[in-house]
């Protein structure tokens, strides 16, 4: 990534994945899962992690959950080189994720406490990535922060149905580089009426179906999905933010760029939970290359 840092800002949560079931629970039943994984979680981590991963220098900007589950996700963090940047929780409450994870798809029980940040100031970076809509709707101090320091900004959708619908969202998306949903928010937000016009390009994760870039021009780039068969897709899509970003960053064409996205989400959904200790995930034949021009 050229030596440019990446500051990821957004919610953080300890993860309890249970992967392994035959389907979800029932009223009055209950069901056993094969494996139980605790794991740091929330979106603007895992792409930290990823970037990391890539040889970046990334950092987490965010909230800790509260004591013990603050512990998991600072030994994380330290394992996959993220910066920390995080505010200790002034709550008791947790702030937890249970993941059910089955195959190919998963399903979330999220109790979110408080702010997602305890304030605005930003560490020196090059790119700021916000890891979620809430976190840019809660704090538009941010990418304010962000654009007085030349800084380029990313943003990631991660599903809400309360910020897919404020009337806020089409300014907060307009006031980024580059706008990061999957499929499905992306039609929830039509369905909303909420114009979606970053200032460069959406990138439109479709899993299975591989990912759609738009410009801001109209250009239109299809890239297709590495066959996986999956094991857990916690995090995929913000491994995929990762993988873009970090090619971005290189000035890679833009269809390098989608590649390595794909080929980080397909690393992601062959593991169990959002990101653990990651593997060095840098490719020198990927062909990405700081010397490349960046289109779009």
């Amino acid at each position: 990534m050229n030596g440019q840092t990446v500051i990821c800002a957004g919610r953080i949560y300890c993860d309890l994945v249970f992967s392994g079931l035959d389907g979800p629970p029932e009223p009055g039943r209950e069901v056993f899962a094969e494996a139980l994984a605790l794991r740091a979680g929330g979106g603007a981590y895992i792409t930290a992690a990823y970037l990391s991963a890539l040889g970046g220098q990334a950092g987490l900007m965010g909230v800790l959950p509260a004591p013990p589950f603050a512990d998991c996700v600072t030994r994380e963090m330290a394992q996959n080189r993220v910066r920390s940047h995080c505010s200790a929780t002034g709550a008791g409450d947790p702030q937890i994720t249970v993941a059910l994870a089955r195959g190919g798809d998963r399903s979330f029980i999220t109790r979110r406490v408080g702010a997602a940040l305890a304030g605005a100031d930003l560490p020196p970076a090059q790119h700021l990535h916000i890891g979620e809509l809430t976190t840019a709707l809660e704090h538009p101090e941010l990418i304010a922060k962000a654009r007085a320091r030349a800084m380029s900004v990313s943003l990631d959708c991660s599903w809400d149905a309360r910020a897919l619908a404020d009337p806020g969202t089409a300014e907060v998306i307009a006031s980024v580089d580059i706008f990061l949903p999957n499929a499905a928010e992306m039609e929830a937000l039509a369905a909303s009426g909420i114009a979606v016009a970053p200032r460069l390009m959406s990138v439109i994760k479709r899993g299975a179906e591989g990912a759609t870039l738009i410009g801001a021009e109209g250009a239109r780039i299809e890239a297709a999905a590495i066959p996986t068969t999956p094991v857990d897709t916690t995090g995929a899509g913000d491994a995929f933010n990762a993988g873009f970003l970090a090619a971005w960053l290189d000035g890679a064409e833009m269809a390098e760029a989608l590649a390595q996205a794909n080929r980080c989400g397909s690393i992601a959904v062959g593991r169990i939970g959002g990101a653990g200790a990651l593997p060095d995930l840098r490719l020198p034949e990927t062909g990405i290359s700081g010397q490349a021009r960046r289109q779009v």
